[in-house]
């Protein structure tokens, strides 16, 4: 009788420890997942009432005093394995929301300022300046001027040379004419077309990086019900997104979540227009992302007279590793042709990260050029859409997350995104995307961010006016 007793203490002791330890981590999964806020109230209700209802079971066969030792054991290793992917899925629930918090959180331009040298330059570091530091006097100038402060509280025995355009400023550190240049990296890229191997054949010795708080651009709105309008630009920087650089790549999507219908129009990165970061002087389109993407949104707000309501942000450098970790895309070609080591063909195809990425690239296979490329770029994100926006995103979800993590950017608010999520997840309806394209005649004229003349590409009116008549059609919901 004694040993008897002696074991029973025990045996209630390690149900006790199982049923408090499952029933700790259901509210713990539970709490994250209405704090989550990405699922619809029904959805959370229901899954709430299954994961108490099975807690509520397994706990009270657990303090059953009449149910065998074996089936005892059967239970904990079923409630083991059910507490298993109750962790996983508060897991799940944690990256979900950290990747969120990393696009909508970050509301500051990262500006970095750099000391260049030739690679075969003596100098190593900023105190072994002496002569005379080139600089380019285009753009905003505000953190050249704190970077030199700077270097000159450290040493000030050097000279400060102007120039007004990029091709005598690079040839000036080139020809020994100055023996370091200070530079914006935002406005690296300048040197490409007379200096193509710069970022190789030089080295920095010194960088200063600065941080600008991003102006609030948003026009807030219903997304779950009222027309909205994205601009989608995709900074030329291979760093972080937060790093300003041009944008190359430039989309307006206009959604009308009522009748999951998307347009989105292509503009061509030379567009010649207005831009209000620089007086509202004519410039290349790609030019406004070097002074931040408000300038990039309202500059093409007030050309095509439209509302944006939001942005996104993307560094298209993270494209091949988005893609990858959708699990590929299917993307539609309009032709059949071949780039970095890959065949397309006419019609459907079906890429990974490295194929989509060499496919949105591609340009001297076309007679239409860049205008091709841009149309591309758009068929891989339309690709991107359709994958995740369906059930397939489920078997690929985590490792889209750690993908988009850091490669994402926007000013739409956290509750909208989640709003935008339960919507998708309520009805899981498809969407019908189309797309159209500004257009335009190349020519050559003054850019003020390069400080020469270079390729522009002139507006034409009549694309302007089309594009704006497909986009009220969509708001109005009577686009096809």
């Amino acid at each position: 009788m004694s040993k008897s007793k002696s074991k029973k203490p025990q045996k209630n002791t390690l149900e006790i420890i199982f049923s408090a330890v499952f029933l700790l981590i259901s509210i713990i999964f539970l709490i994250l997942l209405y704090l989550m806020d990405k699922l619809p109230f029904m959805y959370y209700a229901v899954i709430a009432i299954v994961v108490l209802i099975i807690v509520l079971i397994f706990i009270s066969l657990q303090m059953s005093g009449k149910i065998h030792k074996t089936n005892k054991t059967l239970g904990k290793i079923i409630m083991t394995i059910l507490s298993g992917i109750m962790i996983f899925g508060s897991v799940y629930i944690y990256k979900t929301n950290s990747a969120i918090k990393s696009i909508v959180a970050s509301n500051t331009d990262k500006i970095e300022i750099s000391v260049i040298v030739m690679n075969d330059s003596p100098i190593e570091s900023i105190e072994d300046l002496s002569q005379t530091i080139g600089n380019i006097n285009v753009g905003d100038y505000s953190y050249i001027e704190k970077a030199l402060d700077e270097i000159r509280e450290v040493n000030s025995s050097f000279n400060i040379q102007d120039y007004v355009s990029f091709d005598r400023f690079a040839d000036a550190l080139y020809n020994g004419d100055v023996e370091a240049i200070i530079l914006n990296e935002a406005f690296r890229s300048q040197f490409d077309e007379n200096h193509p191997d710069f970022s190789t054949e030089t080295r920095v010795i010194k960088s200063y990086v600065y941080e600008e708080e991003q102006k609030d651009i948003s026009l807030n709105v219903d997304v779950t019900s009222e027309p909205f309008t994205v601009y989608i630009t995709g900074i030329d920087q291979s760093g972080s997104i937060s790093t300003v650089g041009r944008s190359d790549v430039n989309k307006v999507m206009t959604v009308n979540p009522t009748t999951h219908q998307i347009f989105i129009v292509d503009i061509p990165r030379d567009y010649y227009i207005p831009q209000v970061c620089q007086a509202n002087q004519l410039d290349k389109l790609t030019h406004t992302g070097i002074f931040g993407v408000d300038c990039t949104v309202e500059s093409v707000s007030n050309y095509m007279g439209i509302d944006i309501n939001y942005y996104i942000r993307i560094n298209f450098s993270s494209l091949e590793k988005i893609v990858d970790a959708l699990g590929g895309i299917e993307v539609n070609s309009e032709y059949a042709f071949s780039a970095g080591g890959y065949t397309f063909n006419q019609g459907i195809n079906y890429l990974n990260g490295a194929q989509a990425l060499a496919f949105s690239r591609e340009r001297y296979s076309f007679g239409g050029g860049d205008n091709v490329r841009i149309a591309n770029q758009t068929r891989v994100l339309i690709g991107m859409i359709d994958k995740v926006t369906s059930p397939a995103i489920i078997t690929n979800y985590l490792s889209f997350l750690d993908a988009i993590s850091g490669t994402f950017q926007t000013n739409m608010s956290e509750d909208e995104i989640n709003a935008l999520i339960k919507m998708q997840l309520n009805d899981m309806r498809g969407w019908t995307i189309t797309s159209d394209a500004l257009s335009g005649t190349g020519g050559t004229d003054w850019t003020p961010a390069n400080g020469f003349n270079a390729y522009v590409m002139y507006p034409d009116g009549t694309s302007l006016e089309r594009v704006l008549g497909e986009i009220r059609a969509v708001k109005e919901g009577s686009s096809e």
